[in-house]
């Protein structure tokens, strides 16, 4: 063999070697991509899928008999037992529908004091063990109101063009009750509104869904909200009830007062939020946040308050889609005055007592409706549904569905580039060698 001849073999074979250098260094690194992009993937569902379950028990008019059937009462207690507390939630339609939330430790109970109770007298509800943190909340008022200007904004009415429906004056009836360990659903209807003090009736009925949960997941009740063991969902519906007959534009708003843990002086955080995604609710990207603010006393170790948490959307008919969809608008909480007699007669007061002077007391306004969606007497229906709940407020992820169509987005062509480097590497390395060969 020719020096010339030899030279050339070791050229090849040094360019073979490199270029299965390269090759290798190549693959290597679109298999750690590889390896990496599917690492993230699965700590995305396990991350995604994994949440503190707790153990529901629900008890309808706990230890009350005869009066209670007698005066059709339904106050139903469910507790939620986690490893380390215990989250009591007591839902009221005795009065004025309301709902209260209380942490403890496990070994807590409730006690009811029915007599006092019925009456609506203070103390006449008590824990046995102080709650580490207690949190209330009353569907105060249905307001209804004339939007002559079609602006869908009830702060621009003005009283003339306002009226109060308090739902204390609905008939309240018990519809459906489901108690299970893993959730409670309680389902109320509210018909023949009379208002004794004005003599004022109304026909049609709001209707009230609340549900209790033992894990993270999304409602199946549209728009289906996001939910945690730690929470309660309330659905309201406004179903053909009788509009003023002078208000041309009717439009309904629903107050809701909040009571309990908190600073007393600083108002609650709202806070609208943008999200990526709208698989769970088509055509909503915002989440609506309204948090209790930290007590002035930052040493008492609670790092925690409550919230409440929707998407601003209300629905004019019962299929819930998005044709069926209009807005709802929140207005800046306020501060409240004389707060004992303004929870007098809701279940609060039960609880709280005359200590409702000195805690947070704040009205949170929403309307349901927006410019240019014919009014409620298009069709005579909305819907608002929220989560009232304790600790951080969900935050909405992409669901495994979706990061498994993205992954195969993602990754099928990660893999086609894997395969084709793979048969390139394969098909340049041959010829390389025969070319070796030929030149000996």
């Amino acid at each position: 063999m020719s020096v010339r001849a030899a030279n050339s073999v070791s050229v090849s074979r040094k360019r073979c070697f490199l270029l299965n250098r390269r090759c290798r260094t190549r693959l290597a690194g679109m298999a750690i991509s590889a390896s990496t992009f599917c690492l993230l993937l699965v700590v995305a569902l396990v991350d995604s899928a994994f949440s503190t379950q707790r153990i529901l028990r629900s008890f309808l008019n706990p230890d009350c008999e005869e009066s209670c059937r007698e005066r059709n009462v339904t106050t139903l207690y469910l507790r939620a037992d986690g490893p380390n507390d215990t989250l009591h939630y007591l839902w009221d339609f005795t009065g004025t529908p309301s709902i209260l939330l209380a942490l403890t430790p496990p070994s807590v109970w409730l006690n009811i004091s029915w007599d006092d109770y019925l009456a609506r007298k203070p103390n006449s509800l008590h824990f046995t063990e102080k709650p580490t943190y207690s949190f209330g909340l009353i569907i105060n008022k249905i307001i209804e109101f004339n939007d002559v200007n079609d602006t869908a904004l009830i702060d621009t009415a003005d009283v003339t063009n306002t009226n109060v429906l308090r739902p204390e004056y609905f008939n309240w009836r018990r519809v459906s009750l489901s108690q299970k360990s893993e959730f409670v659903y309680l389902d109320m209807e509210g018909n023949s509104y009379h208002d004794t003090a004005k003599n004022i009736s109304r026909y049609g009925s709001i209707k009230l869904s609340l549900r209790g949960f033992c894990t993270l997941d999304h409602s199946a009740m549209v728009p289906h909200m996001l939910h945690t063991e730690n929470s309660t969902l309330v659905d309201i519906i406004l179903d053909h009830l009788q509009t003023n007959e002078t208000f041309s534009n009717s439009r309904f708003a629903i107050e809701l007062l909040a009571v309990g843990g908190g600073d007393p002086e600083v108002p609650m955080f709202v806070d609208p939020k943008k999200s990526l995604d709208d698989e769970h609710t088509p055509g909503i990207f915002e989440v609506v946040e309204v948090r209790t603010p930290p007590y002035r006393d930052l040493n008492n170790g609670l790092d925690a308050g409550s919230y409440l948490q929707w998407r601003p959307v209300s629905y004019n008919s019962a299929s819930r889609d998005v044709t069926s969809s209009t807005e709802t608008v929140q207005y800046p909480p306020k501060k409240v005055f004389n707060h004992t007699s303004v929870i007098k007669n809701s279940m609060l007061y039960c609880y709280y007592g005359e200590t409702a002077d000195d805690l947070l007391l704040q009205r949170l306004t929403v309307s349901l409706g927006m410019k240019g969606d014919g009014f409620y007497k298009k069709t005579n229906y909305l819907t608002w549904t929220f989560t009232i709940g304790y600790g951080t407020p969900p935050e909405e992820r992409f669901s495994s569905l979706v990061i498994m169509i993205i992954s195969i987005g993602l990754g099928l062509p990660l893999l086609i580039m894997v395969i084709t480097g793979l048969y390139l590497c394969i098909r340049r390395m041959p010829k390389r060698r025969g070319n070796a060969y030929l030149n000996r």
